[in-house]
């Protein structure tokens, strides 16, 4: 989950099982931004729905896809059996998907282009939502990590101007699905993002 850089009480999971919390802590570095990307460059993304479980119903313009998957044999897999699963689908306005998918389609592209600019791999991409006047939003981000004690374990080896000036205001992005194109023009976001380890 990404946090804010401005909620200093936000916490997000680790995948080796630790937690972090993210933004300000007294004396420490703080994170910076979201800021709109500054970068003059036109970026450009697409995404094609091609994956068989997600299928575009043309008679009510939604689209069906896998939102989980169900154990259908759990007392089974307790006695030593393989797992089995089934489907469990939802619904989604095409409209909403293509908003959705073109947002995620531009963070990955943003990134890419921030990344290759500044020389570095440290830049990663997301949404975010609330961002500046966006419900929706692409953020590429950098991020410090701090230990419990506030320590600086690791920061980005790029300056959080640099980041904003290689960071594209907007990204054009496309999502196809059987046949179908949605465009979008997604605005961009850079920020630089403090977590602390719990």
């Amino acid at each position: 989950m990404a946090v804010g850089s401005g909620d200093p009480h936000g916490t997000a999971d680790r995948t080796d099982g630790s937690s972090v919390t993210a933004g300000r802590t007294d004396g420490r570095p703080t994170g910076s931004g979201p800021v709109r990307g500054e970068g003059p460059v036109e970026v450009r993304a697409s995404v094609t729905e091609d994956d068989e479980r997600v299928e575009y119903v043309d008679a009510n313009e939604s689209v069906r896809y896998v939102a989980a998957w169900r154990h259908t044999n759990q007392e089974e897999v307790r006695n030593g059996s393989k797992p089995e699963r089934e489907p469990v689908y939802e619904w989604i306005t095409v409209e909403r998907r293509a908003r959705t998918e073109c947002v995620s389609a531009a963070a990955a592209a943003a990134a890419d282009h921030a990344n290759e600019a500044l020389g570095t791999d440290a830049v990663g991409g997301g949404t975010s939502s609330g961002v500046g006047s966006e419900d929706l939003a692409a953020v590429v981000s950098v991020t410090t990590l701090l230990d419990p004690g506030g320590a600086v374990l690791s920061e980005p080896t790029v300056g959080f101007d640099d980041l904003v000036a290689s960071t594209p205001a907007t990204v054009h992005a496309t999502y196809r699905i059987e046949g179908r194109a949605f465009d979008r023009d997604v605005p961009v976001y850079a920020e630089h993002v403090v977590l602390q380890q719990q």
